[in-house]
């Protein structure tokens, strides 16, 4: 199978080399006709002078060495004339051969460690970065072209693949998790630091303060669900006894060394121990996940969440000024200045971003067998006409210089021969 390298991007370099070619090729064949009229031209002269006999074998010299060259240059692309002449048509022959060359020389002076690393340290690219996004212009132009992209892939996803994917992986991120021993060590850390004493004596004082503000409409919900057989005072008293108690329970908890303060201060400490040393079962954790996820209610909110998501990002990207764009932009001009004043940062990032090309090299094999099965795939003659293309202009002068040498050395040979008779 080959693969035509024929494409539209890049067309008008394509189309530059193409007319520089032509140009060069025209410039090369003229000075060879030149050369083939004056030998013609010189041969129809009778009792030709001695200055005639020096330019025709200038135009002899010239007229071999273009036509040499002619035929170099072409056997390089295709067969001279059509004619089957062996070691001709060299690189569309030898494609596969010359595909395997790239690889080898990409692999031992591009792709060495020793090569790619030290010029990759020199670039900084951290700071390269930082510096092109820090730039206003840089940072809304990026900002524009996401803004431009993201209504399309809006409105290109089917809101069912994505209520679907949501839920799948929600899932699978759940099922993965040991989410009771990471539960644990966050109490630990809380207990540890003395904050969830903090945390407690916060949620006290709103637990009062709410009992005192809102005690006349607790007892009248209490006396409105309360039963027919019950008298009415009866049952307030009740209510205003478990309030009472509510509020002793709250006091007691608020004092330092209170028994029922105490107790829960335990509690939480053997439940943190005992979630650290938890190991579920896999499968009751992903059944329970699965059958959460799978509630029609659970269902239908990740959809209503993703339109209405979906349907601000949309009304704000076609108003006349969306507060989208300019937030992206925003972020990204101060993510690079950020980055760009962090010296230690940026060559955090530098060794990562080295850490990571060095982890990647030893692939580098599967890039060269990429780049050969790429080349083996395509189209010979479009290969061949691609690479006369772009290097052919440059060749044509070796037609000239052909020419122009052939018929140099052609007339000092002349001169010689007639300085010696």
């Amino acid at each position: 199978m080959t693969v035509s390298l024929t494409t539209t991007s890049g067309d008008g370099v394509v189309q530059q080399q193409a007319k520089r070619l032509r140009r060069s090729r025209a410039l090369a064949t003229g000075l060879l006709a030149l050369a083939g009229f004056s030998f013609a031209a010189t041969l129809m002269i009778r009792n030709p002078g001695p200055a005639l006999l020096l330019l025709r074998a200038v135009a002899e010299a010239a007229l071999v060495g273009g036509l040499a060259d002619w035929f170099a240059v072409t056997a390089l692309f295709r067969r001279p004339l059509g004619l089957p002449i062996p070691h001709t048509a060299i690189l569309p022959e030898n494609k596969e051969r010359i595909g395997e060359g790239l690889a080898r020389f990409l692999d031992r002076h591009f792709l060495a460690p020793e090569m790619l690393l030290p010029e990759l340290r020199s670039l900084q690219i951290a700071n390269t970065i930082a510096t092109w996004l820090a730039r206003r212009r840089n940072a809304k132009t990026l900002a524009g072209e996401i803004a431009k992209a993201v209504p399309h892939l809006l409105r290109a996803v089917d809101d069912r693949q994505i209520s679907a994917f949501l839920a799948h992986a929600l899932g699978e991120q759940l099922r993965s998790m040991e989410l009771g021993p990471i539960a644990g060590q966050l109490l630990r850390i809380l207990t540890a630091s003395g904050h969830h004493e903090a945390v407690l004596d916060s949620v006290l004082d709103y637990a009062g303060d709410f009992l005192a503000r809102n005690q006349g409409s607790l007892l009248d919900t209490v006396a409105e669900r309360r039963r027919g057989w019950i008298p009415r005072v009866i049952n307030r008293q009740i209510a205003q006894a478990m309030l009472r108690a509510a509020g002793e329970l709250i006091d007691d908890l608020r004092k330092p060394n209170g028994s029922a303060r105490q107790a829960l201060l335990a509690r939480i400490d053997e439940i943190a121990g005992e979630l650290v040393a938890s190991r579920g079962s896999p499968a009751r954790s992903a059944r329970s996940v699965q059958a959460i996820l799978n509630r029609p209610e659970v269902r239908s909110w990740l959809a209503s969440s993703w339109h209405q998501l979906r349907d601000l990002l949309l009304h704000d990207l076609e108003s006349p000024s969306p507060q989208l764009r300019r937030t992206i932009a925003l972020m990204i001009a101060s993510f690079g200045k950020t980055l760009r004043a962090d010296a230690a940062m940026c060559e955090r990032l530098d060794a990562t971003i080295e850490a990571v090309v060095a982890e990647a090299l030893p692939w580098r094999s599967e890039l060269i067998r990429f780049v050969t099965a790429v080349v083996r795939r395509w189209d010979p003659r479009s290969f061949s006409e691609r690479i006369e293309a772009a290097v052919g202009a440059d060749l044509q002068y070796i037609r000239m210089n052909g020419t122009v040498v052939g018929g140099l050395v052609g007339g000092t040979l002349h001169l010689l021969a007639m300085s010696t008779q």
